[in-house]
């Protein structure tokens, strides 16, 4: 068998990161259109989870790829397996399974570092793949976070109506309001008063991952294609 080159695998992964933004872009172009039929909304939930499980192949593939060659190793005999089904053919268990686990993206994320043992630090592109992987672990800290900014409160009715329930001494602040709401000390949960402007910028950095994902993919393949 002969051993694919740094050329290949760049083509290979070159090829993921098309792939990954014509399916972004069928996504976009159906919410700008969706009109809230059955259908449009059944093609735009398997649009979602194809464009997510692309984004996170993507990703994989990319962090796996650059550790690789910053390591000096020879090219992989395959990139990571995309763990992609056909968007029309994509049963319903499928687009649930990738919506609810995120295509796995999360466990993907990339730490800054490799690209620097491939060029100067002031090579601009080594800047770029920097640059993505710590907008990345920015997506990363969002999504850790997402539940820290949460809070129960009491339930309707009574003096103390829509007062916050006070932390359990000993929990983390997600388990102390879960722990809350489990015990029927609040009727429901709400992001804290003194929280709104950082959960909504944890809520936007969580969500631009995908874009993040595809951005970081493509400074990759620029990045390997100057060093091949």
């Amino acid at each position: 068998m002969i051993r694919p080159s740094w050329t290949d695998t760049t083509a290979a992964l070159a090829r993921r990161a098309e792939l990954a933004e014509t399916v972004a872009q069928r996504m976009r172009d159906a919410e700008a259109d969706f009109g809230h039929s059955e259908r449009e909304t059944q093609e735009l939930f398997a649009l979602v989870a194809l464009s997510r499980a692309r984004d996170a192949a993507l990703l994989r593939a990319a962090g796996s790829a650059l550790r690789r060659r910053a390591a000096g190793r020879s090219a992989p005999l395959w990139l990571p397996p995309s763990r992609v089904l056909p968007g029309e053919a994509a049963p319903r268990w499928w687009r649930q399974v990738v919506t609810q686990t995120d295509a796995g993206i999360w466990r993907a994320i990339p730490q800054p570092g490799p690209e620097t043992a491939l060029g100067q630090l002031d090579d601009p592109l080594v800047q770029e793949v920097a640059k993505g992987a710590r907008l990345l672990q920015t997506s990363l800290v969002g999504y850790k976070g997402r539940d820290s900014s949460y809070e129960a409160f009491v339930p309707d009715g009574g003096p103390l109506q829509g007062r916050s329930v006070p932390p359990i001494p000993g929990l983390s602040p997600e388990r102390s309001w879960k722990a809350n709401l489990l015990l029927g000390h609040g009727s429901g949960f709400r992001v804290k008063a003194d929280r709104m402007d950082e959960f909504a910028q944890a809520n936007q950095d969580r969500h631009a991952v995908w874009e993040r994902a595809r951005t970081y993919g493509a400074a990759v393949v620029v990045l390997l294609r100057a060093v091949a």
